[in-house]
């Protein structure tokens, strides 16, 4: 039995390039599963006509995420420099966690290629 395909962008049944599994999307579905037994095991796919705002998607996610990182590195390196107690390593840990989660909040797989626009 051959599993629908689903755009992501769009949420139409249709075909398109496969979005790859990654721990972001194994995590969600793995949650799914679990959590909420609601896993329909659809293929995720991004449509051609799609394509282009799937790009500026990722482009965002991925800059959101290395600046919430970022940030978060930065925040745990000065609370380490002013004390480095036991707390305040695990406030570091936790600062970081919670920047990590809200990286996710943008999320958008990726997938395995690269389509040229023409302009």
């Amino acid at each position: 039995m051959q599993r629908k395909s689903y755009c992501i962008i769009c949420g139409a049944e249709k075909k398109g390039l496969d979005v790859q599994d990654d721990w972001e999307l194994s995590l969600i579905r793995w949650f799914k599963r679990n959590v909420t037994r609601n896993e329909k095991g659809n293929r995720l796919v991004v449509c051609r006509e799609c394509y282009p705002k799937y790009e500026a998607s990722r482009s965002k996610f991925e800059s959101r995420q290395k600046l919430y990182i970022a940030l978060g590195v930065i925040f745990a390196a000065l609370s380490l420099v002013l004390s480095t107690s036991l707390t305040s390593m695990l406030f570091a840990a936790l600062v970081l966690l919670i920047m990590l989660a809200l990286s996710l909040l943008s999320y958008t797989p990726r997938i395995g290629i690269k389509i040229r626009h023409e302009k």
